[in-house]
């Protein structure tokens, strides 16, 4: 799909490639594992994607969100550092988790608030504050993310539960949203962003599924039109391929 300047692909879960006219790549949340584990017990993915890693030929930067594991796969990074030379922007728990599993340390870029992080055309501010969550040196391990592109503008929510406060009332064409369980909270994300358009993600299928995933991405398309009817809700369809 195209929003404004970006063309976005749906890999898997919460794995989107956005690239830019230039030609430039971001991937977020990377996730090929079979498996993670999950406070002690293993979640074993039940539809994993079907374009693996090693299609991905091109990436400039990979937006990590936090350390959970279905959105930090170190093996998955590590490849795609290796066959890209991207780098890595995240909180500093993950780059420190990712530096002890093998990243260089110049491939790693610390996630500051709303500071930008150039490749080319792209432009990329990570937010964080919205979920009162920090690693336990009291830094912020959360992050969300704003992709600037020309005049486009989209906002890739991660884990959001609340809205990063720097960002509430602003535009974007495009929300990628986790739909969160809570009625208020997520009344509160669709108002407060300037955007028409929400992207849903969260959905892929795991065993036993309890964590809050398994998402039926239907049913929360639905409870997001309770809250806003006009809004344009997209499932994505996953790639089956990937063009370079």
């Amino acid at each position: 799909m195209k929003i404004g300047m970006v063309d976005v692909t749906y890999l898997s879960h919460v794995c989107f490639r956005f690239r830019s006219p230039e030609g430039r790549v971001l991937l977020t949340d990377p996730f090929f594992a079979p498996a993670f584990t999950w406070q002690g017990y293993e979640e074993r993915y039940l539809t994993p994607p079907d374009v693996p890693v090693s299609a991905v030929g091109t990436c400039d930067v990979i937006f990590i969100s936090h350390i959970h594991g279905d959105h930090c796969d170190a093996p998955a990074v590590r490849a795609l550092h290796a066959r890209t030379g991207a780098r890595v922007l995240a909180a500093p728990e993950v780059l420190e988790f990712l530096r002890a599993e093998g990243l260089p340390a110049a491939a790693l870029a610390e996630a500051r608030e709303g500071e930008a992080l150039r490749a080319g055309d792209l432009c990329l501010r990570a937010y964080a504050g919205y979920d009162n969550s920090f690693d336990a040196l009291g830094r912020a391990n959360k992050f969300a993310l704003v992709v600037e592109c020309g005049d486009t503008r989209l906002f890739y929510s991660g884990d959001c539960h609340t809205l990063p406060p720097a960002v509430i009332g602003c535009r974007a064409d495009a929300t990628f949203c986790w739909p969160h369980y809570d009625d208020a909270k997520l009344q509160a994300l669709v108002d407060g962003l300037r955007t028409d358009t929400f992207v849903l993600m969260h959905g892929d299928r795991f065993e036993p599924g309890k964590f809050l995933c398994n998402l039926d991405l239907p049913e929360q398309a639905r409870r997001l039109r309770a809250l806003r009817p006009r809004l344009n809700i997209i499932i994505p369809a996953r790639a089956a391929s990937l063009e370079e």
